[in-house]
């Protein structure tokens, strides 16, 4: 006995057979010995099942699908719920949550968190408003929320406005111009002049005298004794009052 290997399938098998008993060759592998149209595989090795075609092209189209919808998955969500994919998102944040403003006073408030465009808006106006950049001003005292919103999403910050801190005056004076000296006690003869004048401002002072009997003032500060006693010289500016002291003698 010898073994043949059919050139179809590759398998080996004894020449007792007239064809491959594996996969039936019907090529005649010898002559001459009785053949046997049944048989078993040679040296213990089992015939290797065949995978249907079938079974080959579901796999094929599966493998498809997934590679597809891992590079389309966005498109294809679009197209069967006819609209673009929502990103969902944790949260919306703004940089601050409290802001404490002074009149005329700003603040830029940023929003992260959200994918959607981000709209800004104050609960009261007259307190302070926002601008579409997030940029908070306190226009009156008092107290706002400002919100941020993209989508469903919300955000807030509140805002309280205190009136401008007052002004410190500024050291003021009046000047006797004549007398090259601060004047806060001026003799002048009956009949004289005596310019006086505000130093530490430039603004314009506004003059008056407490006994026009006595003396005289006008708008540019200039004084003129009209008899003899005294009386009281008075400077308004920059929201200050200043007073001197002014005597009017006859030598």
């Amino acid at each position: 006995m010898r073994l043949l290997k059919c050139p179809k399938c590759g398998e080996m098998f004894s020449d007792t057979y007239k064809t491959c008993p594996f996969c039936q060759e019907d090529e005649e592998l010898h002559s001459g010995k009785p053949v046997k149209t049944g048989g078993r595989r040679v040296g213990g090795a089992k015939a290797r099942p065949k995978v249907g075609g079938g079974v080959v092209v579901a796999c094929l189209v599966l493998v498809l699908g997934l590679v597809a919808c891992t590079i389309f998955g966005s498109q294809f969500t679009e197209l069967f719920t006819g609209g673009k994919a929502d990103t969902p998102v944790q949260a919306l944040t703004l940089s601050q949550r409290n802001a404490d403003l002074t009149v005329g006073s700003t603040v830029k408030l940023t929003a992260s968190g959200g994918e959607s465009i981000v709209s800004f808006s104050s609960s009261n106006e007259a307190v302070a408003t926002v601008s579409a950049d997030g940029t908070v001003k306190a226009v009156g005292e008092g107290s706002a929320v400002v919100t941020a919103k993209a989508g469903d999403l919300t955000a807030s910050c509140s805002v309280a406005v205190k009136g401008t801190e007052p002004v410190k005056p500024t050291d003021l004076s009046i000047y006797s111009v004549y007398g090259e000296s601060v004047a806060t006690d001026v003799t002048i003869k009956v009949g004289s002049d005596a310019l006086m004048e505000v130093q530490g401002t430039d603004s314009a002072a506004t003059w008056s005298i407490a006994d026009t009997s006595i003396a005289t003032v006008d708008s540019s500060g200039m004084v003129t004794g009209v008899a003899v006693g005294d009386t009281t010289l008075t400077a308004t500016v920059d929201g200050q009052t200043l007073t001197c002291t002014i005597r009017i003698r006859i030598s």
